[in-house]
């Protein structure tokens, strides 16, 4: 591997150094920042024998752009853009070509590298259906990845284990998704705005929303009836104060508490049948939770 320049990204500001170096190499390198990680963790989608063709056509036009980004922060490596040309076993590329990678020198705050994690992975958001971006096409295999060996943060999903084996009642990723809706009293079917990802993941919290919403999504079975409305209330909710501003770390047990404070609404809530009227009577008593006043 040779060092070719070094210089300050504007846009993502911060310094880097680039490197040049072959694709094999590159591989090598790169695995070996993360022993004992089982990469099938981080992509666990079904390849037929079929497909193999077709993803090694896809991973040379990835690498023709042959860009690589890592960050590096007290000696310690990440790769925050290229998984599936380097970690990933089917698709296999003969051509070992020269690529470049790029490796962030500075030392980032966790929110300004969850804004690095945004710019190289913005493109995927327009991958939209009905209501906007799916998460699971944001938070992919890399981000996964760094959000694990960063951050200590792993994404329960019971794809692997079977329905029958889970130990949480919903993928994690499912409740996370609906801190990205824009909700409002009529509707909770749209995702934010580009830029409105990037306020959240550029808030100071951002880790801490993520390991709070997770920790609100551990069960199996439900504390009570609606519960999982509630969780995804809380975690729509979070995402408006941030856009409000707050910056008051928060958590469920918070809103948990002030739920059973409010004997009538809990209630109310626990007799409510789980349609749109119920999400309705969740978003007002969050709302009327008033808390985007203070900090």
């Amino acid at each position: 591997m040779v060092k070719i320049d070094s210089s300050h990204d504007t846009i993502l500001k911060a310094n880097y150094d680039l490197f040049s170096v072959k694709l094999s190499e590159l591989k090598t390198l790169a695995k070996s920042w993360y022993k004992g990680v089982d990469f099938k963790k981080f992509d666990n989608r079904f390849i037929r024998d079929d497909d193999s063709v077709e993803l090694s056509e896809m991973k040379k036009s990835g690498v023709i752009c042959n860009l690589f980004f890592a960050y590096v922060e007290d000696d310690k490596y990440y790769l925050i853009d290229g998984f599936n040309r380097l970690f990933t076993e089917y698709g296999p590329i003969e051509e070992d070509t020269t690529v470049y990678l790029k490796v962030i020198t500075d030392k980032l705050a966790d929110n300004e590298l969850m804004v690095v994690m945004y710019r190289l992975n913005m493109w995927k958001l327009s991958e939209t259906s009905y209501g906007g971006f799916k998460v699971d096409s944001f938070f992919d295999r890399g981000f996964r990845l760094l959000l694990y060996s960063k951050f200590g943060i792993e994404l329960y999903d019971y794809t692997s284990a079977g329905y029958n084996k889970r130990i949480r009642d919903r993928a994690d990723l499912r409740v996370i998704d609906h801190y990205f809706v824009n909700e409002s009293e009529m509707s909770s079917a749209f995702k934010t705005s580009y830029e409105g990802v990037n306020i959240l993941l550029s808030q100071n919290n951002i880790i801490n929303d993520i390991k709070a919403v997770i920790k609100s999504n551990d069960y199996l079975t439900a504390p009570f009836k609606n519960y999982g409305l509630f969780i995804e209330g809380f975690a729509m909710y979070l995402a408006y104060l941030r856009y409000k501003g707050v910056t008051k770390q928060y958590d469920i047990d918070y809103f948990l508490t002030k739920l059973y404070e409010n004997k009538a609404f809990y209630k109310k809530l626990t007799g409510m049948s789980g349609n749109d009227s119920t999400r309705k009577n969740i978003y007002n008593f969050y709302r009327n939770l008033n808390l985007s006043v203070s900090n």
